[in-house]
Parts: C-alpha cells; sequence; structure tokens
C-alpha cells in the first residue's frame, strides 16, 4: 500500500508502513551517494598540500566569489573556512587545487592551511563556479523555471552538466539508464572533432573512422582510425557505454594525439568516476554502523558487550517484525503505534532484567 491518506487538521497524522519503508530506503541511498562522493575526504584537513588532486569534491563560495575572480575550495575548507556562506556543491571536478586564503579569497583565509601561493595557475574554471550550468546557462537549483526535475548529466571533458532536454539529441535509452552512460557535450566533440567516430548513442559500439583532422602514418595498419571506411562527420553529443575507454584506438599515432590535446588523462581509466566512488566507498567503511557500534564497544567488560549486543540483535528483531505486520495488514502508522511499540520494548527489557542473572563485569566465566 503506497497511496497517502489525507487527514483534516484536527486528525493525527498518519502514513502507511510501505511510505515508511520507502522513506527509508530513499536515505540509505542518499546516504550511499554521500559516502561515495565524499568517503575520501578528510573534513578537518585541507586538500592544498597534495598539489593538484586527481578527482575530489569541489565548492563554489557564492559569498566571496566575484565573476571576475573565480574559485573553487574544497569540502575540509567548505566546512571549516566558509561556514554560514552560500556554497554551492560542484560534484567532482579533476586537477584541482583548493583556492582558499589565496589572493583571491584574500578577504577569506584559510584557516587550516594559511601559507599558499597566491594562485592556482593550473586550476580551469567554467561557468559551474559561477553557479550556472547548461548550454542554457540557467542555475542550479532553478529558483524560476521547473526544470529542477530534469536530470542532469555531466560531460566527461569539460565536466559541464546538462539537463538531457538540452543535449542537442534525444536520449539513446530510457531516462534512468543514462546514469550507466558517459556522455561527451557537442561543444567538446565540435572542439575534438575525432570522438565522434567512438558514438555509442543507438547501442551499437560504432567501428571508429579516419577523421580529417587526425594525420595517421601509413605504415600503422594497427589504427582503428584508419581501418574503418565509415564517414560519420556530424557533431553532435555523443554517448559512452561502460568500458569506453578499453575501446579507445591506442596506436601510436593516436596516443601522441591524446597527449597534444591533454585527454590521455581523461581516457585513462582511473578517471572514471566509477573508480573514484568505488574507492571512496572503500574508504568511508569507518561510516558503517556496524563498526561504530564495535568501536564503541571495544572498551566495554565481556559482559556488558554481550548484553549490548544482545539489546541490539533483539530491537532489529522486534522492529522488524512490528514493520511487517504493519506492511502485511494494510495499516497506517501512527505516532501512537510507535509510542506503543517502544513502550512494550520497555516493558520486556524490564522483565528480562528481573528474571535475568547479570554478572558482574569482573566475573570469570
Amino acid at each position: 500500500m503506497s497511496s497517502i491518506r489525507t487527514t483534516t487538521d484536527e486528525e493525527e497524522p498518519i502514513v502507511t508502513c510501505s511510505e515508511l519503508l520507502e522513506q527509508i530506503e530513499d536515505e540509505e541511498e542518499e546516504l550511499d551517494r554521500e559516502r561515495a562522493l565524499y568517503g575520501n575526504c578528510d573534513v578537518d584537513t585541507c586538500t592544498y598540500s597534495q598539489g593538484y588532486v586527481r578527482r575530489q569534491p569541489l565548492f563554489a563560495c557564492m559569498t566571496c566569489n566575484n565573476n571576475d575572480q573565480l574559485t573553487g575550495i574544497c569540502a575540509a575548507c567548505a566546512y571549516h573556512c566558509h561556514v554560514n556562506h552560500e556554497v554551492n556543491e560542484l560534484y567532482t571536478k579533476r586537477f584541482f587545487r583548493c583556492d582558499c586564503g589565496n589572493f583571491k579569497l584574500s578577504h577569506q583565509p584559510c584557516k587550516l592551511y594559511p601559507t599558499k601561493d597566491p594562485e592556482n595557475i593550473l586550476n580551469k574554471y567554467n561557468d559551474n563556479f559561477r553557479g550556472i550550468y547548461c548550454t542554457c546557462k540557467c542555475s542550479y537549483p532553478n529558483k524560476e523555471k521547473k526544470i529542477n526535475d530534469d536530470e542532469m548529466i555531466q560531460c566527461i571533458i569539460c565536466e559541464d552538466w546538462f539537463h538531457s532536454q538540452h543535449l542537442g539529441v534525444p536520449l539513446p535509452m530510457e531516462e534512468n539508464e543514462i546514469n550507466q552512460m558517459d556522455i561527451i557535450c557537442q561543444a567538446c566533440v565540435t572542439k575534438y572533432s575525432f570522438l565522434v567516430n567512438y558514438d555509442e548513442s543507438r547501442g551499437v559500439i560504432l567501428q571508429p573512422s579516419i577523421d580529417n583532422n587526425v594525420t595517421v602514418a601509413s605504415n600503422n595498419s594497427s589504427c582503428l582510425l584508419l581501418s574503418n571506411n565509415n564517414n560519420n562527420t556530424e557533431i553532435h553529443t555523443i554517448f559512452l557505454r561502460e568500458g569506453w575507454r578499453k575501446r579507445l584506438c591506442r596506436c601510436v599515432q593516436c596516443s601522441k594525439l591524446y597527449d597534444e590535446l591533454n585527454l590521455t588523462a581523461i581516457f585513462d581509466d582511473d578517471d572514471a568516476i566509477q573508480e573514484y566512488e568505488k574507492q571512496a566507498l572503500a574508504k568511508s567503511e569507518n561510516l558503517d554502523a556496524d563498526k561504530i557500534i564495535a568501536d564503541s564497544l571495544e572498551n566495554l567488560g565481556y559482559v556488558r558487550k554481550l548484553e549490548v549486543l544482545h539489546g541490539i540483535n533483539e530491537f532489529k528483531k522486534s522492529l522488524g517484525d512490528f514493520l511487517r505486520e504493519k506492511a502485511n495488514s494494510d495499516d497506517v502508522l501512527t505516532a501512537e503505534d510507535v509510542t506503543t511499540f517502544f513502550t512494550n520494548l520497555k516493558e520486556k527489557r524490564k522483565e528480562q532484567q528481573q528474571t535475568t542473572f547479570i554478572p558482574p563485569d569482573n566475573c570469570k566465566f
């Protein structure tokens, strides 16, 4: 049962059990997203000392930024140095060094790493640092237009974000499957026109064709661009299926081209956002509830530790039985139900304490 029952102002607010379970699942998904994004972050240490970090979550402080001096800051500085400011989340960017406290933000000293070079000359900025996204140049979330529900997709080269309806081409699959593909926006395909030969937008992995802008050595028979006779020259946003980096031509001439265009790092498997999230999730294991509980129990005696673990397991079982019973009966879950559940659990706990012998912590059994 998933429908919401309407109530009057005088009635007690109610929610179906199915809705509660759905909300819990949504919160768990959001937690997984946060872990995948921020699992690599140390919120107490500025990343400046790491140089131009290969990939990290970045933020733009709209309170401190101005259109002439764009800046980006790491997660730790957003948390410590720009508290109570208007800070925009930029997701992740590659090869960026934290700007907090340099000459662009001289009025806002960095509390975590005060001594920094005046400028990070290798940092690259786009409209995202102004709070502007897509070809429509809208802010996100957009407070004026009802477009926020349209999913935004990041170009893997320029790292700008685009509304799916502004890509210039229809999505090649169901919209909920777009997260399994990477895109290269039309502007970047125009800039690096040989990329159109790798378009997989219709579910077909195209064999690359020769690009007029690519000079291929005549004796290089292993070049994929040279071996294909397709003449696909239409410039548009392209979609790339999982594993596309392994399907790129890696001949000597193409590898040289990637170096000249500063694309080699982008075409490396380690640059994939999926790889970053995998590493972040692995490092965020200390956020797992089981590990937090285990750490909390370390200083308890053996007997107390068993008692706590027994209580946790009993609570999990009782809550699960309670929710399943409500879900199976299609009943709504009210505040009174929740109060009754915890009251009964507390009474049951008291009965167990009265009938169960709990030895002292120094017991040697």
